[in-house]
């Protein structure tokens, strides 16, 4: 009787540290601010309006594989809506190439820009962007 209870707690606490383990993966290692510092090598921007204007997000770090729950966060139009399949235009800092996907998970139709390229208006992303990642070549996408 000692020996199973002392399994079933075995049991149910390695369950309970793997579920910690797994429920604190990270989507992706990109987060969303009004700025990019200095620092950091990987950063883009998205903008509600055509042109780089109205409200903006810089994501900071690699991949992002998807848009969902971050809002456009700076003074101007659109500040508050989602980024997903909202964003209009596009700039890239960083020194590596980026590429804007239609669907999450990096996939589906396709913007690319050059390193430190814009984007004045999305093509195949306008509108319906949700997800990006750097250093991807794909033939598919259309080339700013």
């Amino acid at each position: 009787m000692r020996l199973s209870r002392k399994l079933a707690s075995l049991g149910v606490t390695a369950a309970a540290t793997a579920g910690l383990v797994i429920g604190a993966a990270p989507q992706s290692n990109a987060d969303a601010a009004l700025t990019c510092p200095d620092t950091q090598t990987y950063c883009m921007v998205f903008y509600y309006n055509t042109g780089q204007a109205g409200s903006r997000t810089v994501f900071r770090g690699f991949d992002h594989y998807s848009l969902n729950g971050y809002t456009f966060l700076s003074t101007g139009a659109g500040k508050g809506q989602a980024v997903k399949n909202n964003a209009a235009s596009a700039l890239n800092l960083a020194p590596y190439n980026l590429v804007i996907y239609y669907n999450s998970n990096l996939a589906g139709a396709c913007d690319a820009l050059d390193e430190f390229g814009s984007a004045h208006q999305l093509k195949n992303t306008y509108n319906n962007n949700a997800s990006f990642g750097y250093g991807r070549y794909d033939g598919n996408c259309y080339k700013f």
